[in-house]
């Protein structure tokens, strides 16, 4: 005979409890460090970069122009990312905070989108409410999710032009798409797996009239867009070789070798349960939007930078399917235990490599290198670094927005660095900072990073370093680093790091 107390927590019950209390500990766990992520001052992500070309961008200059003796701006991400980022900061006194909080409610949309897909996949509440409680659990996405960079607003855009084609998949309103997937192109050119998803669905669909239109709109907005920036907007410089060009040039064997592991690390195992719930509950489009969203994902994962954000459209996916399959386990009433065990392992190791937040020790280091710059060198002197954020916020100017991207292009040969290497060699910089001593630092992995035997030689020839500070430890590559200033060799300079 069966008891009040065994029906009101049956064997269902208890599964759906164990899998909300799961993905919800590891949710609230990360989102509750949004605030310290959010306010802290300085530079969590490789945010300084961007950071210094958009106060660039702010304040006149123009970030697409060609290498000169004056400056230059990688500047590789989307035209929308910058434009908008000038409006939200404040030129002379840059913060990454308006940056961070645009990211935050971007990510909020796209755990919305995740709800909202679940439920159309399932019509199943559970899902639906599941979904984005397990997107939020991935650690990547509450860290990489409230940075500064381009990213999250890129992806809320692409994935919301999904959505709309999804809904609309099977009428001509699917073109509806279109503008979002443009705007996120232009945003930040990344993320176009949604894109490819409904053009091999219209393809496999024999919807080939529809598939003419969806490309051509698509092609034609593209090339618009592209004209516009260009002609109109950044006028006489070279956007089009910025936006199409240098983060094409940036492939690493290395860092896809790295990609790779991490993403079988992380992520393929959930990829396989998400096949195995389209196996069960076939659905066309969502499975070519999972295939591109792999491939995808594992091409561009060997950039040099990339990070597992690289992923994101798989954890979108993941987030959606692997509630969904847990719903329909629990309506077949088999294999739900193996699914909720499963979740917690995949949560478990998706916290891996999450920082944890700032703390007050480090706002204080941060104060304390932004006082040092403040005190040492006159307002608008101009400087070079690896992070331009903490210069620029401490009042200095950084025609070269910054030195990997610099230094990187210039090792493949798509931007030359004679006018660098010059102006280091005239003593042009005020300060040059670096996380390591030239004259100490062994590590030829480390010494290549960002800067190339040219740049290296000519920095010990004509610099020297006059002091060493502590890094906060949001900001540190390796737990050891430090901030090593570099100062004009004493002679031949007059210019005293000021602007010509």
């Amino acid at each position: 005979m069966t008891t009040g107390f065994g029906r009101r927590f049956s064997p269902s019950l208890l599964y759906t409890i164990s899998a909300v209390l799961l993905a919800g500990f590891f949710a609230v766990r990360n989102v509750s460090s949004w605030p310290a992520r959010i306010s802290y001052p300085g530079e969590e992500s490789y945010e300084g970069c961007a950071l210094a070309e958009i106060a660039r961008l702010a304040q006149g200059v123009p970030i697409y122009a060609p290498a000169s003796p004056q400056g230059f701006a990688g500047a590789t991400y989307g035209p929308l990312y910058f434009l908008l980022g000038s409006r939200l900061i404040d030129a002379n006194n840059p913060s990454y905070f308006p940056l961070r909080l645009l990211s935050a409610f971007a990510i909020l949309g796209c755990a919305a989108g995740c709800g909202v897909l679940a439920f159309w996949l399932t019509k199943n509440y559970l899902a639906a409410g599941l979904s984005p409680i397990v997107f939020l659990a991935y650690g990547i996405v509450t860290f990489h999710g409230v940075s500064a960079l381009s990213d999250n607003v890129a992806l809320f855009i692409f994935f919301s032009g999904f959505l709309v084609a999804y809904r609309f998949r099977d009428s001509r309103a699917v073109l509806l798409s279109v503008p979002l997937i443009v705007l996120g192109f232009f945003y930040k050119q990344q993320f176009i797996a949604g894109a490819l998803a409904v053009l091999v669905y219209l393809l496999l669909e024999k919807q080939y009239v529809r598939l003419a239109q969806f490309a051509g709109f698509l092609a034609v907005s593209g090339l618009g867009m592209l004209a516009l920036f260009q002609s109109i907007v950044f006028p006489k410089q070279e956007f089009w070789r910025h936006f199409l060009f240098y983060q094409s040039t940036l492939f690493s064997w290395h860092q896809f070798r790295s990609g790779l592991f991490n993403f079988t690390f992380m992520f393929a195992a959930p990829v396989l349960l998400g096949f195995e719930y389209l196996r069960r509950r076939p659905n066309k489009m969502i499975r070519c939007y999972l295939i591109c969203a792999v491939l995808l994902g594992l091409l561009t994962i060997g950039k040099e930078s990339a990070f597992i954000q690289y992923f994101y459209e798989s954890i979108l996916l993941i987030s959606v399917l692997m509630p969904a399959l847990l719903v329909t386990r629990l309506a077949e009433r088999h294999g739900v235990l193996e699914v909720v065990v499963l979740l917690g392992i995949v949560l478990l190791i998706g916290q891996w490599y999450t920082p944890p937040p700032p703390e007050p020790a480090d706002v204080a280091r941060y104060n304390a290198v932004e006082s040092f710059f403040r005190h040492r060198f006159p307002s608008h002197a101009l400087a070079l670094g690896f992070r331009g954020g903490d210069l620029v916020q401490a009042g200095l100017d950084t025609p070269f927005a910054d030195l990997f991207q610099t230094e990187l292009l210039a090792r493949r040969g798509v931007v030359a660095d004679e006018d660098l290497l010059a102006r280091i060699r005239d003593r042009w910089f005020a300060v040059i900072v670096l996380d390591f001593d030239l004259e100490k630092e062994r590590d030829p992995e480390w010494l290549d990073m960002y800067l190339t035997p040219l740049a290296r030689d000519a920095i010990g020839e004509n610099y020297r370093v006059v002091d060493e500070i502590e890094i906060p430890v949001p900001e540190r590559v390796n737990p050891q680093d430090h901030f090593y200033i570099y100062v004009p060799q004493p002679g031949r300079f007059d210019r005293q790091g000021q602007k010509n």
